[in-house]
């Protein structure tokens, strides 16, 4: 096991030793519990669907070894029951020494000051108390099937109704939505955990470690978050991952592996005495609690069977695992909730009216209208046996009869039978059918023909009937927008040749991603009416006027299930201005010491007084020099440190958090932020705030203040501050940034808001799709090459963090990867949405101060799995090689929260 640093260990559990053994109570085994189950043969657990659950047989003694035994076996045992007890280790290595007969775990060699939370077999490995003697003597490891009640009540849902958890506090049409979108993540999890009984190379057995509060444990070679299977050396125990482990059996090694003074080739370290680790000699080992893991897998499924939720994680499982569960179910209000909103349940929650429909019938009719005006994709061919209505129905449709695609949208009653109308199309192929689809739409109309029908006519197309429910219509809408979206002239796809993706271990894709889109106000409006909004960048950048509208949820949420950034501006309304002006922080913090970073050279300037940073902050006369005597670019780094923002600046926090706009994702105690379903057990992720203070680098075109990037979660960069030194000169600041603007590719509306409507330019962004990494990191590779720089293994362009993509770059790379990114200029009180996995980079135009705070999105937990294993391939030079988001711990709770809340709110009272 790798601990975390002290500051990663709650105080509440640092100060108290009570506090970490409260919830670590001592378990005592009989002697004859123990002996029956050295002798219990190997056996299938009978709720199991697979290998998980695996028992092994023991080996039984050998008749010699047999009748050598029973020689003083009526006489020992009456002594061993009443002389011997087993229970867990209950202190550290250390603290037992004086009485125990077996090895030290690795820290307690290290420090014999070693508590309880360090030590590594701390209520781990069973241990054999003599009562006739002091000693100890080990006597294995705990086993899953050693938890207890109290154990499994951290890993499985809570069903019961009368109570309820302080993390599941998710409604019904909240619940459903995460599971819809984050339900396929667990169930790759699940396939990874399986893979490490096949991997395991040692002894059938698996052991169970017990995880303590306010410890995060982490692999002792990529320092990856353990989650569940792991191994671990009974003698040190030194712990490696599923990953790690998979890596070594392999026999590829990394570049960047090499033999230290207390590791390894492999970088594994070395066991007490210098020894090396044998992959056969570690033991397997899960950290989850009995069969929780299986359980909670089997009330997924169900679930979402039970609430109609499109399930594409091709499981092999057989839903008969709730039948009790079942039994309690009222099926009637299941569909009650269900139907209450089937195109976007969690929209109307949020605006705080659940149960109740936003939009009027008449109003949905009036958006789908609107959108059967636009031009129909080419190789879409739908006819229509609906009956035609009269035209002056439609007031705005200029006398002409609604088209087939609009008698599709909105369908009405058959004049024949009075039956649900139906759609006459084309017969699909199952991936197109799948491609088209839109999750939890509920049987949407397959609407892409195969190549062999595109080219027959439309009237001899072969046809079949489908019915079409109003759930489909705005995914109808969705195809039209992507459709018309398509670049006319995109540049042809070719193979990478500077770049070639590691093969990860199997990750699932993202079913709910749409294409980009692109919208007019006019579109938008009458899709979204009474939200103030406005397109940039030839509308695809989404700019919420009101921070604080409650409509903004549904137009941001169609905005980022598509991996756009989004923009919510006016927040400094919602802010006191004057805790955020350069001179509090000088006032209030000028006298502490923090490194600086010049962002000209890339230099660190270590351990100055940030008084001298602040006063140049509004002077250039008063910015420190660099060896040719020029006032410096710089940056403050790191400050004040993530954990630590809560408590530095309490007033500032308390204010920055009321003013967060869409708090469901971006407060810590967001519904939709799924870091907040992790239990007050683990430790939780360092997820902001954090400060961005940097001077301002318009008068320098080719240096970046933030140079190209990319995160592992969702964050909102929010600016609360934008000023130009009082003693430079105004006019020539301004003008150089309205210059970088213009470079920068921003469009029309972007330089116009600038310039014409009095906004304050503060920084200069650019933000590329997540699925554009890869292009990029290939071209930036060809450019290294071209220079002749030599391309190190196992380093990434993109996460090394030392290129800024100017204006020749940028145009390299539309032009030969057709790859086009967002220009975002960010004013004052502008906060920027990043999606995860989307690679950007910042330049100050003028001197700013941001605040940024990280979020886990429901639609973008995805790229979080993803980039976890993408970051444990770099070396260990890189700032970001720890996993700290937790991301599988994550997706584990939030699926129990999920599940828990959809189960309690449908079961009928007792």
């Amino acid at each position: 096991m790798s601990l975390d640093d002290p500051k990663h260990v709650e105080k509440q559990n640092c100060s108290k030793k009570k506090t970490a053994t409260s919830h670590l109570k001592r378990k005592t085994y009989s002697s004859d519990s123990a002996e029956s189950e050295k002798e219990s043969a190997g056996s299938w657990d009978s709720d199991s669907s697979n290998s998980l659950n695996w028992r092994p047989p023991k080996k039984k003694k050998t008749p010699e070894k047999q009748k050598k035994n029973n020689v003083n076996e009526s006489s020992s045992k009456a002594q061993t029951n009443k002389d011997i007890e087993i229970y867990l280790q209950s202190d550290s290595c250390s603290k037992l020494a004086k009485y125990c007969k077996f090895s030290k775990c690795r820290e307690c060699i290290k420090s014999p000051e070693t508590n309880q939370y360090s030590c590594r077999f701390f209520s781990f490995r069973k241990m054999r108390c003599i009562k006739t003697s002091l000693n100890l003597y080990s006597s294995g490891f705990a086993e899953p099937t050693d938890a207890d009640e109290s154990d499994r009540k951290l890993w499985l849902p809570n069903l019961d109704s009368t109570t309820s958890a302080s993390t599941d506090y998710l409604d019904f049409h909240v619940a459903r939505f995460i599971l819809n979108l984050v339900g396929d993540q667990f169930c790759c999890l699940i396939r990874q955990e399986e893979e490490a009984i096949h991997l395991n190379m040692g002894e059938d057995f698996i052991a169970w470690k017990k995880p303590m509060q306010g410890v995060r444990e982490m692999c002792d070679v990529c320092k990856t978050t353990l989650f569940n299977f792991h191994w671990v050396c009974d003698r040190c125990g030194f712990v490696v991952c599923i990953d790690c482990y998979k890596v070594r059996k392999s026999g590829v090694k990394k570049a960047w592996m090499e033999k230290g003074p207390d590791h390894d080739e492999w970088k594994w370290l070395f066991c007490n005495n210098r020894q090396l680790h044998d992959q056969e000699q570690l033991m397997l080992c899960q950290t989850i609690a009995d069969k929780c893991l299986q359980q909670l897998r089997n009330l997924v499924h169900e679930a979402r069977h039970l609430c109609e939720i499109p399930q594409t994680c091709k499981c092999d499982y057989k839903l008969n695992s709730m039948d009790n569960v079942y039994s309690t179910i009222n099926m009637d209000r299941v569909k009650q909730l269900i139907k209450l909103d089937p195109l976007n349940a969690i929209i109307t929650h949020l605006e705080g009216e659940p149960g109740k429909i936003n939009d009027s019938k008449e109003h949905e009719e009036r958006i789908l209208k609107e959108a059967a005006k636009q031009t129909l994709p080419e190789d879409i061919y739908l006819t229509s046996s609906f009956r035609e209505e009269d035209s002056s129905s439609d007031s705005d449709d200029e006398g002409s009869k609604p088209s087939g695609l609009l008698d599709l949208l909105v369908p009405g009653k058959d004049s024949n039978n009075g039956n649900e109308s139906k759609v006459t199309c084309p017969k699909y192929t199952s991936e197109q059918t799948a491609a088209a689809s839109c999750p939890g739409s509920g049987g949407l109309t397959e609407l892409s023909p195969t190549s062999q029908q595109k080219s027959a006519p439309h009237k001899n197309s072969p046809s079949k009937q489908v019915k079409v429910s109003r759930n489909s219509m705005m995914d109808i809408v969705i195809l039209i927008s992507s459709k018309q979206d398509e670049p006319k002239n995109a540049v042809e796809a070719k193979p990478m040749q500077h770049f070639v993706r590691r093969n990860h271990s199997s990750l699932p894709s993202n079913p709910n991603l749409l294409p980009p889109r692109k919208m007019t106000k006019l579109e938008s409006g009458e899709l979204y009416p009474n939200v103030p909004h406005s397109w940039l960048c030839e509308g695809s950048l989404l700019r919420l006027i009101d921070p604080s509208h409650s409509g903004n949820y549904r137009l941001f949420q169609d905005q980022w299930r598509r991996g756009q950034p989004v923009i919510v501006g006016n927040m400094t309304k919602l802010l006191n201005t004057k805790l955020w002006d350069p001179d509090s922080f000088c006032r209030d913090f000028g006298e502490e010491r923090n490194d600086l970073i010049n962002c000209a050279t890339g230099h660190l300037v270590p351990n100055r007084p940030m008084k001298e940073f602040w006063e140049g902050f509004g002077n250039f006369s008063k910015r420190l020099k660099d060896e040719h005597g020029n006032p410096m670019l710089l940056k403050l780094k790191d400050w004040p440190p993530g954990e630590d923002f809560a408590e530095l600046l309490p007033t500032r926090f308390n204010d920055l958090m009321q003013a967060l706009p869409l708090a469901e994702y971006t407060r810590r105690t967001g519904r939709l932020n799924l870091a907040s379903c992790l239990p007050d057990f683990f430790v939780r992720p360092d997820l902001g705030p954090k400060m961005y203070n940097a001077y301002g680098s318009s008068l320098f075109p080719t240096k970046g203040t933030t140079n190209l990037h990319l995160d592992i979660s969702d964050a909102v960069n929010f600016m609360v501050y934008v000023g130009i030194p009082s003693d430079a000169d105004y006019e020539e600041h301004v003008q150089a940034a309205y210059n970088a603007i213009d470079e920068a590719g921003c469009d029309d509306l972007t330089r116009r808001r600038v310039r014409l409507e009095g906004e304050m330019p503060g920084a200069l962004w650019h933000i590329y799709h997540a699925s554009d990494a890869d292009k990029i990191r290939d071209l930036l590779n060809k450019v290294a090459i071209e220079k002749g720089t030599r391309l190190e293994p196992h380093h990434d362009p993109i996460h090394d963090q030392s290129w800024y993509l100017d204006a020749v770059l940028r145009m390299r790379l539309e032009k030969e990867y057709g790859v086009t990114g967002y220009a975002i200029v960010q004013c004052l009180g502008d906060a920027v949405f990043i999606p995860a996995g989307a690679p950007h980079q910042v330049r100050n135009l003028h001197n700013c101060v941001k605040v940024a705070e990280d979020f886990v999105s429901p639609e973008n937990v995805t790229h979080c799995f993803s980039l976890t294993q993408e970051f444990r391939e770099l070396s260990d030079t890189h700032t970001n090689h720890e996993d700290k988001l937790q991301i599988k711990n994550i997706i584990y709770h939030t699926i129990k929260s999920a599940v828990s809340s959809l189960l309690r709110e449908v079961r009928s009272p007792q």
